[in-house]
């Protein structure tokens, strides 16, 4: 065990076995009342430390490893790995791929950097959007060499202005994570579930070289088995994405979202951001979240139903049931659909909801991702009329079958659609039409520790890098600004690890070429 100094903030100071041997019936809370001030001999240590075990902490154990890095340690708080990435619908939007060129898409990288600009309501820091814009298509070739298998299709999302979203063979983040995680550990990647970093270790100079964890962590109880130290020699990555599950870092941040469900895995939290902070990190635009606009009041977090929803909201529309009309843009950037949803759903009370919803005609279904599941579960549900769907959801039917012919003279070239939406494949409705319900979940952190290009963290005080601390992903801001785009979260995960794992094996480098001078 560590002869670390531990120091405790209230009332008493102890001795390192005192706090250890207590360590394994105290609780997350109370041990979050210790700091270690200073390291005197680490538990175990390597070249480099990652924590957070999804996208973004592959992407820096690839990049590192393969630029010679040997000794390389991935942490995870959770049993599982692969944190929100694993979740999540995988959809990467990327430009200039070897996919999108033969299949004759026009896009560049300052084309998404305009529609990342135009979603981001110019908040954000524009260097950052570029680096992901052209950095994109080499983590594609990291996905492919990692063994990852793709469609044979390049689809586009809403809000952006080309086809550009590849989808992985099995829609599904674990279709990403589980053979890069097989691949690193093929190559001797080190991997640590239920291990729960409480402190960023800085030396007198401020610079990061470990971490503090607790070992043998049950994020349900919030026990622990040991506190140990863990030196990281060469510069820590940060890479633990959101905190959206927790409800009172959400309340003091964005009080206006306190009590909306969260599409995140249970482990996310506060406690990396809070010790990003407390290592001096410069906090950036915490009070901004996305809400998902593909959410339905029908299935807990974003289940099948949310990917469903992205092929009715491209082929399909979206209805207000007091109207019977459309009221949006379907294609158009998350934050305003999910605000005209909001809008939509005020129109309602707790008594009676007023729940707008899409649909779309059978053909759209038959090869719409996450159907089977959703209709199955039944979120997605089935009407075989125009009267039966306006019973479903409590709308005018004439008014509907009114919003479906102008919505048919628009896929026939009869009529200009007066919301603009983009047509990348006309689908005529008719029944039977499959719906559902829809209402905005909290999605994404937009803000986080602020990064330079180069996805080292900078500090609040001098407003430059904290030495050998990096980060990557959800858990940093300004990348997306106020809100993001479909499929933009994943390639920024694996753009900016794959730049830390880098930016460690050039430190490596550095360290080697003055060591022979």
């Amino acid at each position: 065990m560590s002869t670390s100094t531990l120091t405790r903030r209230a009332m008493i100071k102890g001795s390192a076995g005192a706090f250890l041997a207590a360590a394994v019936s105290m609780n997350a809370a109370a041990a979050n009342d210790w700091r270690i001030d200073a390291v005197h001999r680490w538990d175990d240590s390597f070249e480099l430390v990652i924590v957070g075990s999804g996208f973004a902490g592959l992407a820096t154990a690839y990049q590192a490893q393969k630029e010679g890095i040997k000794r390389i340690l991935i942490l995870e708080k959770m049993e599982a790995y692969g944190g929100n990435s694993a979740l999540c619908g995988a959809l990467m939007c990327m430009p200039l791929t070897k996919m999108q060129k033969a299949k004759g898409i026009k896009d560049s990288p300052e084309l998404l950097v305009a529609d990342m600009l135009a979603a981001g309501r110019g908040f954000n820091h524009v260097e950052l959007t570029r680096t992901l814009a052209e950095n994109a298509h080499k983590a594609y070739d990291m996905l492919v060499a990692c063994g990852v298998e793709f469609q044979d299709k390049v689809i586009r999302l809403g809000g952006h202005s080309a086809p550009r979203a590849h989808l992985p063979k099995i829609p599904s983040g674990g279709s990403i994570v589980v053979p890069m995680h097989k691949y690193l550990r093929a190559r001797g990647v080190e991997f640590h579930n239920r291990c729960n970093v409480i402190q960023l270790v800085q030396n007198t100079d401020g610079r990061v070289e470990g971490v503090v964890v607790q070992d043998g962590y049950d994020w349900h109880s919030g026990t622990f088995k040991a506190v140990k130290t863990i030196q990281s020699e060469l510069g820590l990555v940060v890479a633990t994405g959101s905190w959206g599950q927790d409800h009172e870092f959400v309340a003091a941040t964005m009080p206006a979202y306190e009590d909306l469900e969260c599409t995140s895995q249970p482990g996310s939290n506060a406690t990396m951001i809070k010790a990003l902070l407390s290592a001096g990190a410069l906090p950036i635009m915490l009070d901004m979240y996305q809400l998902g606009p593909w959410s339905s009041p029908d299935e807990k977090g974003a289940g099948p139903g949310s990917f469903f929803a992205d092929y009715a909201f491209a082929e399909g529309i979206a209805i207000d049931p007091t109207t019977g009309a459309r009221f949006m843009n379907e294609l158009a950037d998350r934050r305003t659909r999910a605000e005209a949803q909001l809008k939509v759903l005020a129109k309602g009370n707790k008594e009676k909801p007023n729940y707008p919803f899409c649909f779309c005609s059978e053909e759209t279904a038959s090869h719409a991702e996450g159907f089977k599941a959703a209709y199955r579960e039944g979120t997605v549900k089935r009407s075989d009329s125009v009267e039966s769907l306006a019973r479903l959801h409590n709308t005018n039917a004439e008014a509907l079958k009114a919003s479906i012919d102008e919505w048919n003279a628009i896929v026939a070239g009869r009529k200009k659609d007066p919301f603009n939406k983009p047509l990348d494949v006309k689908t005529t409705l008719k029944p039977p039409f499959f719906s559902l319900r829809l209402s905005p979940k909290l999605h994404y952190c937009m803000g986080g520790a602020g990064i330079t290009t180069r996805a080292e963290v900078v500090s609040a005080q001098t407003c430059r890098p904290i030495p050998g601390l990096y980060a990557a992903g959800e858990i940093t801001g300004g990348v997306h600004g106020m809100d993001r785009l479909g499929g933009c979260s994943s390639v920024e995960c694996l753009v900016f690890g794959q730049i830390a794992g880098h930016e460690i094996a050039a430190r490596k480098a550095q360290i080697i070429k003055e060591s022979l001078s």
